[in-house]
């Protein structure tokens, strides 16, 4: 495994996105990330909003397209739905990875179709893949290469490393 970005580069991308994030949404948004991967940026990324002066409500959905395996298959299936209602609300949709972006699409759409006021989507990690273009992302964390398996910071590999303080790669 090699390290794309330590803790401390962590730390510092999250407070700045956290302080934008803080100046550019409503006070009353809906933070939103999507299980499994994202939870422990969501975390991370939640009391540094704090700390910015921004309180969001918060909400998990769970969407999955992986299933274990290490390349997505194409079928994006919704695991765990929203608990509260989010008609008229902003929400900002937090992902771990931006990869071939269905997962993204699928959850900002169904959204959408709820009665959102607005959708903002962030994600921790894009990878330059191309594959995702026509899917703009509001904030993003950092950039990775395309053929980069990221673990730690949340990502596993079949379950293991999820818990790594650091975002790494192994090929």
């Amino acid at each position: 495994m090699r390290t794309l970005f330590t803790e401390d580069q962590i730390a510092k991308r999250i407070d700045d996105m956290a302080a934008e994030m803080a100046r550019d949404l409503p006070p009353d948004f809906l933070l939103a990330p999507v299980l499994t991967g994202a939870f422990i940026f969501a975390a991370d990324l939640l009391r540094a909003l704090y700390r910015h002066g921004a309180d969001p409500h918060v909400d998990f959905v769970q969407l999955s397209s992986y299933g274990g395996a290490r390349a997505s298959s194409g079928v994006v299936t919704l695991l765990k739905d929203f608990s509260i209602d989010i008609k008229g609300r902003t929400v900002l949709l937090v992902d771990d990875v931006l990869d071939t972006g269905r997962s993204l699409h699928f959850g900002k759409g169904m959204i959408e179709d709820r009665g959102a006021e607005a959708v903002k989507l962030c994600v921790f990690v894009k990878k330059l893949t191309g594959h995702a273009e026509d899917l703009k992302c509001d904030y993003i964390g950092f950039e990775a290469g395309a053929d980069d398996f990221l673990v730690g910071y949340g990502m596993d590999d079949d379950g293991r490393k999820r818990g790594l303080p650091l975002l790494g790669a192994v090929n």
